[in-house]
């Protein structure tokens, strides 16, 4: 197995996913590649990460007390109740929605935690959603829905598909060759990608929606390229519209690409 093959199987080996044979020669890879050990790694570290950040919800002393005083009553009421063939438990449901209260507290914290609080963490997820898409349409046969070199063919052919247009863009005076475009999903959201190919290196060009969580203006990635596991991104805004770009180019030709999508038309 070649790094190339293992890199679109890492993730899914982390997570268990894979068949045992298939993990196994994936492991076994692993095991002699310093590269994919790596990257190994970082998953494991971003992993641990998260599970350190992710905040950890003490209920109030004052919702303890009407769980009590509510189970309480339950009991109460209850043992008061003459015997009758089909018994109730309101205990039960009283439990039951003492659980199902802390719950919808603890997804309320968590939601207003993630979309305010965290935003390195949801920049983070969405670098995931990036590398594990690109690297996904690499392991395909084909990793474009159109292919053209044209990009007034490519641009019209998203409209209905995706929420937010792709900006019409000719790189190819920058050494950027336009091969097509596809729709993919980068946090649960289908968006357009527009495909490049500089030498033998594929370049991803995402096009986001400004409201997606971790795709901020001042994001990670809007200056110098930033690497997740061994493929460089960065980030910038063309067109009014906000787009990112994910390639095993080189830190330079990163940087380049990044240049040419500030200068294009």
């Amino acid at each position: 197995m070649d790094c190339r093959t293992a890199a679109a199987l890492l993730q899914p080996c982390f997570d268990g996913e894979l068949d045992e044979g298939t993990a196994a020669t994936v492991r076994a890879h692993i095991a002699g590649c310093a590269a994919c050990s790596r990257e190994m790694a970082a998953l494991q570290a971003l992993r641990e990460g998260m599970k350190r950040s992710l905040p950890r919800y003490t209920p109030p002393q004052s919702l303890r007390d009407r769980i009590r005083a509510s189970a309480s009553e339950a009991t109460s009421t209850e043992q008061r109740r003459p015997p009758a063939p089909r018994r109730s438990l309101p205990r039960w449901l009283a439990v039951a929605a003492s659980l199902l209260l802390v719950a919808s507290l603890s997804v309320g914290v968590t939601r207003t935690w993630m979309g305010s609080s965290t935003e390195p963490a949801s920049t983070e997820l969405l670098l995931h959603d990036l590398v594990s898409s690109h690297l996904r349409a690499l392991a395909a046969t084909n990793s474009v829905d159109v292919p053209s070199s044209d990009r007034h063919t490519v641009r019209p052919w998203f409209a209905g598909r995706v929420e937010v247009a792709p900006p019409a863009l000719d790189l190819s005076q920058q050494g950027f060759e336009l091969l097509g475009g596809r729709v993919d999903y980068v946090g649960g959201r289908r968006v357009a990608v527009l495909v490049y190919k500089h030498g033998q290196h594929v370049v991803d060009l995402y096009v986001l929606p400004d409201d997606m969580p971790g795709a901020t203006a001042n994001a990670v990635g809007a200056g110098a390229p930033v690497m997740r596991q061994g493929l460089n991104l960065i980030q910038r805004r063309v067109g009014g519209v906000q787009v990112w770009a994910v390639s095993d180019l080189d830190p330079q030709e990163m940087a380049d690409f990044g240049e040419a999508l500030t200068k294009a038309p």
